[in-house]
């Protein structure tokens, strides 16, 4: 099986919250969210050029807790790219609401 690189080694990811390094990205995104329980959608085009690559986006985040909370919300993601190795150096996050307007989204379903 072969790997495509996209992201530098250094990247750094940023949403409204905190920004954390690629380790602590994705352990946290495994541990906090359920997979088969979220929904994300570009939204529009995606812009590309040599610096950046840019997109709207929608989304329905299930939380990994007991009642399993579904928040919505939508944004723009802007990947930051070395001009020389193309590589992802930085993903940013905007959101179109603040935390707060997020998290009163919430919809509680059943008890796992």
């Amino acid at each position: 099986m072969q790997y495509v690189l996209v992201y530098d080694e250094s990247a750094t990811f940023t949403d409204e919250i905190d920004e954390y390094t690629m380790d602590k990205w994705i352990k946290g995104t495994k541990s906090l969210f359920v997979a088969s329980g979220s929904r994300v959608s570009l939204v529009g085009d995606i812009d590309v050029s040599t610096k950046a690559v840019s997109f709207r986006f929608s989304e329905d985040l299930m939380f990994n807790k007991a009642v399993k909370p579904v928040c919505s919300l939508s944004g723009k993601v802007v990947l930051e790219r070395d001009e020389n190795t193309g590589l992802i150096t930085s993903y940013r996050e905007y959101w179109d609401q603040s935390v707060n307007e997020v998290l009163k989204t919430a919809k509680f379903g059943k008890k796992a």
